[in-house]
């Protein structure tokens, strides 16, 4: 298959010192791999007040066990685990804001030694500080995924910090003159939907590479009350403002890529921008479902105490991640000879299942479990006569509790398909080669 390539200037060098860092030639592709990118949370401490967030409430409780920054010691293990047993080769370091995690740039340091090459998701308030983004860069730092979450007092307003805009602008401003490559993150909450253009022509205006705008839906344990009718957008009413900005983007070559919306929301032309769960493992942007089931465990998310052994997806790895990680945990420091005995049986069951069925089967059941056990997905009744039903997730639960599930349009301009690649094959996509040694 065809590709073109493209150089972004001044991208951080491999290796860190004094010269001047190389061109980065990224390459436009339409090839479709199983995501080898992993998460981890560094604790939910944090400088602004996201009321979309999916951990405002953890954010704002001080003693909730999530809270506190962990120590860099069990950060460093996380992302070894993350390296060595998984064989993740990229990394999203989150918070809360992982740009106040006092140990950040040794961490990023680390990530880089081992070839687990970090992206940070931030918020962008502490990054135009003089100075700052050339330590990031110093230390290795890929690129950064910043929260772009309206323009002017809009962005103020979602991300309840008053001047947040012009500090985000900054870091902006700082990142596109020091060559430092970002992508921006968008929740499509009601305020920003009437200016979802207006991110896009940011978004080309400083030259993101990506442009991911994300659906207002809960995850998690999320708090409720958070959420209501008022600031939860009607995805009609975000179509309209959605397709604009896509094609403002679009057209000036910028990647978009839509979070966890109905396929049928779509333009048939961005049917191919628009991921939901079963396409998510097939976005190297994204994260590896094998270990994200890891990370979010909570033993994985807190301060306190130790790692819960890691496991292979395939055997039994979604009940693994469902339990009670404290207790499964206990367990293992109990009782660690026969414990290890039973991860290590949990691995071999899964390594011989991926074997028997193909990795991608088992990704596409797990996407199936993450829709229906954790987010509640409901399908309207016209989606029976829908193509693209087995591809979609449908209605997020909370979404359908707010507004039903009546906008369903069932797509039947093409072939009834069960391939996730259905659609996104025909997006373009920024990687670098194959033969780098980092990889978006």
């Amino acid at each position: 298959m065809a590709t073109t390539t493209q150089a972004v200037p001044g991208a951080p060098a491999l290796e860190t010192g004094d010269a001047p860092a190389p061109a980065r030639v990224l390459k436009r592709t339409k090839k479709r791999t199983l995501s080898r990118r992993g998460v981890m949370w560094l604790g939910q401490t944090c400088n602004a007040r996201c009321y979309f967030c999916y951990f405002i409430n953890r954010i704002e409780d001080h003693h909730h066990p999530e809270h506190p920054f962990m120590s860099i010691e069990k950060a460093k293990h996380i992302c070894s685990t993350l390296r060595y047993f998984y064989g993740n080769t990229a990394i999203d370091i989150q918070g809360g804001e992982p740009t106040i995690f006092k140990g950040i740039f040794d961490l990023i340091r680390h990530c880089r030694d081992i070839g687990l090459y970090p992206t940070l998701i931030t918020n962008g308030l502490m990054l135009g500080k003089p100075g700052l983004l050339e330590k990031f860069r110093d230390a290795g730092t890929r690129d950064f995924l910043v929260s772009l979450h309206g323009i002017g007092e809009i962005h103020d307003e979602v991300v309840g910090v008053k001047g947040g805009y012009k500090k985000i602008i900054a870091a902006i401003e700082r990142m596109r003159e020091l060559g430092i490559p970002f992508r921006f993150n968008c929740t499509m909450s009601e305020p920003v939907v009437k200016i979802l253009p207006e991110v896009a022509q940011k978004a080309i205006e400083y030259g993101a590479l990506a442009v991911n705008f994300i659906a207002f839906n809960p995850f998690g344990d999320q708090q409720s009350g958070t959420r209501t009718a008022r600031n939860v957008a009607r995805y009609s009413d975000i179509k309209e403002q959605l397709t604009k900005a896509m094609d403002l983007l679009e057209d000036a070559g910028i990647e978009v890529n839509v979070r966890y919306m109905p396929l049928c929301m779509a333009e048939p032309r961005h049917r191919k921008n628009f991921y939901n769960y079963k396409q998510l493992s097939y976005d190297h942007h994204e994260w590896d479902y094998a270990s994200w089931l890891w990370t979010m465990m909570q033993t994985q998310m807190m301060r306190d105490g130790n790692t819960t052994p890691p496991f292979h997806i395939g055997y039994r790895s979604h009940e693994l991640y469902k339990r009670d990680p404290h207790a499964l945990l206990a367990r293992c420091e109990a009782q660690p000879f026969k414990m290890a005995i039973k991860f290590r049986a949990q691995r071999v069951l899964a390594r011989l299942r991926q074997l028997r069925r193909g990795k991608a089967a088992l990704y596409i059941e797990e996407a199936e479990q993450r829709a229906e056990d954790d987010c509640a997905y409901q399908y309207h009744e016209a989606c029976r006569s829908c193509h693209a039903r087995h591809i979609c997730d449908g209605f997020h639960g909370d979404y359908a509790g707010f507004f039903g599930t009546d906008e369903a349009a069932p797509i039947t301009d093409m072939p009834e398909t069960t391939d996730p690649l259905y659609f996104i094959r025909d997006q373009e996509k920024l990687v670098e080669p194959e033969d780098e040694r980092w990889a978006l």
